[in-house]
């Protein structure tokens, strides 16, 4: 009799979840993660590194446009001693490899200072099959946003080198497959249904 109450149990979760199979967006859950930043998007951000004009654009402008480290979040501070590992990550590479004002600023050592801004935007979805996602089978998350990273090599003051990478649109999805579905880490609400029904 228990065991025919605990199979009713899992039936009935396999039923609630294949009705919610057309709601997965509202159905399975989701996360965003921001690097608040004064960007709203990349190319915002790509914008603002455009305007910068080494051996012209002042530590005063950067300020002015909104690119403060002591006001602006996540903006890093970078002595020459972080800076060296970054231009010459290699035992192979030399100073003399470097590009000249990068040579001259570390060379400046407390003279020279980065800033590094890495604002980002990224969100993750759950998609695919409700069910089989809320039994444990298959799970599949879709991540879409974007990333910068711009650096700026500061000399007494005035921006003497630049530096932008990113990538201006993410899409990636990663799918987790367990063929034995709760069985296979026995957690959540379906697989103790289940082991319960197994028991004698």
């Amino acid at each position: 009799m228990r065991r025919t109450r605990n199979l009713i149990s899992i039936f009935t979760i396999v039923a609630a979840a294949a009705s919610l199979q057309g709601c997965a967006r509202w159905v399975l859950p989701s996360n965003s993660q921001t690097t608040d930043s004064p960007f709203q998007n990349y190319q915002s951000a790509e914008d603002a590194y455009n305007r910068i004009t080494p051996y012209v654009t002042t530590v005063q402008e950067l300020k002015a446009r909104g690119l403060n480290p002591y006001t602006t979040p996540n903006i890093k501070v970078l002595n020459y001693l972080d800076l060296v590992p970054r231009f010459l990550p290699q035992q192979s590479l030399r100073q003399e490899d470097l590009d000249p004002a990068v040579r001259a600023c570390l060379s400046g050592r407390d003279s020279c200072v980065g800033w590094l801004a890495e604002p980002s935007v990224l969100a993750n979805d759950r998609t695919g099959n409700v069910p089989l996602d809320m039994l444990g089978f298959e799970r599949e998350t879709v991540s879409s946003g974007w990333k910068a990273q711009m650096l700026l090599l500061i000399q007494d003051g005035v921006v003497v080198y630049k530096l932008w990478s990113g990538t201006p649109a993410i899409t990636e999805t990663k799918r987790d497959t367990k063929p034995l579905g709760p069985f296979q880490d026995l957690s959540g609400a379906a697989a103790s249904a289940v082991t319960s029904a197994i028991k004698p």
